[in-house]
């Protein structure tokens, strides 16, 4: 099921993805033969128009050489053989040296925020907006599916990665992360009690949701990831405008952070909680959403429920 405005959904991407990893896992020729077909079929899963995004291959950057892919203002992708999937990470001063020269002289786009290496069996990708010193996420391709989010700038211009590991078990330490937090909130008085027991409910829901691939992008993750980085933070606007757009019927605010949302229906979303979290509320609401909520123990959600209600 595509997400509203066309956009490919989690498990649409996942479905392209893995025979487009059958084909290439066992290549073993250069970049120049093949860089333009593997890097066509790869945006081809995540449902983007090349040409009508504007994507350029073997772009000339004057003094600095020609990168493999350049979109304009978003990423960078610099191929290498198969044979240097081992030691990817050495041709990173030369994709850096494309990054400094891919803001347009005149102003028209910024710098990519994105850089990309792949080896057609590896890629490494850099978020240049969050960390430029090392790799946001270093993948075998074959983990690609499952790490489908890491690429997801790729479904257009509003979507960005997101770069949350998903592969820790649910356990007594999740529902206890999350209790820590719903405890902080009461204890400091964040919101009226009933307030903060909505907000805990439609967080854990949209945890849920998102790991069973119902809201594609990770728009709940995305928010409190970027919260974290964010000198003033108010994580009661944002996450709040989140969980009324959830109560949305219409596509006219899923744009950005929002484009992979869904309406949501029933009464969960019909009072979105609005609750102003500190810095350190921010890092526990981040630790819970980096479990595997796909992999809840009924049992442990079960006590879960009875700390909030």
């Amino acid at each position: 099921m595509s997400s509203p405005g066309g956009v490919r959904s989690g498990p649409e991407i996942q479905d392209a993805l893995r025979p487009f990893v059958a084909r290439w896992s066992g290549y073993a020729g250069n970049e120049i033969a093949e860089a333009q077909t593997f890097l066509n079929e790869l945006i081809s899963c995540y449902g983007l128009d090349r040409k009508a995004a504007g994507i350029l291959y073997e772009h000339h950057f004057p003094g600095t050489g020609r990168a493999d892919m350049f979109w304009p203002g978003r990423v960078i992708v610099e191929m290498k053989s198969p044979e240097l999937s081992s030691n990817l990470a050495y041709a990173q001063p030369q994709a850096d040296r494309y990054y400094r020269a891919s803001a347009d002289p005149l102003g028209a786009y910024p710098a990519v925020r994105y850089v990309v290496l792949s080896s057609f069996h590896r890629l490494m990708v850099w978020d240049m907006h969050q960390d430029p010193s090392r790799p946001a996420v270093n993948l075998a391709l074959d983990e690609l599916p499952d790490h489908y989010e890491a690429l997801l700038f790729l479904v257009g211009e509003n979507v960005e990665a997101s770069f949350i590991e998903h592969h820790r078990e649910l356990t007594k330490e999740a529902a206890q992360t999350v209790a820590q937090l719903y405890q902080s909130l009461k204890d400091r008085g964040a919101a009226p009690l009933d307030e903060v027991q909505r907000f805990i409910m439609q967080s854990v829901w949209t945890m849920f949701a998102e790991d069973l691939h119902m809201l594609a992008g990770y728009p709940f993750q995305t928010i409190v990831n970027r919260l974290r980085y964010e000198k003033e933070p108010n994580a009661a606007r944002d996450l709040s405008w989140l969980f009324t757009v959830l109560n949305q019927k219409g596509d006219q605010n899923r744009k950005g952070e929002f484009s992979g949302t869904r309406y949501v229906n029933g009464e969960l979303f019909e009072r979105p909680a609005s609750v102003p979290l500190d810095a350190k509320e921010i890092a526990l609401l981040f630790n819970a959403a980096r479990f595997d909520w796909r992999r809840v123990d009924p049992t442990i959600f079960g006590s879960l429920m009875r700390v909030v209600v």
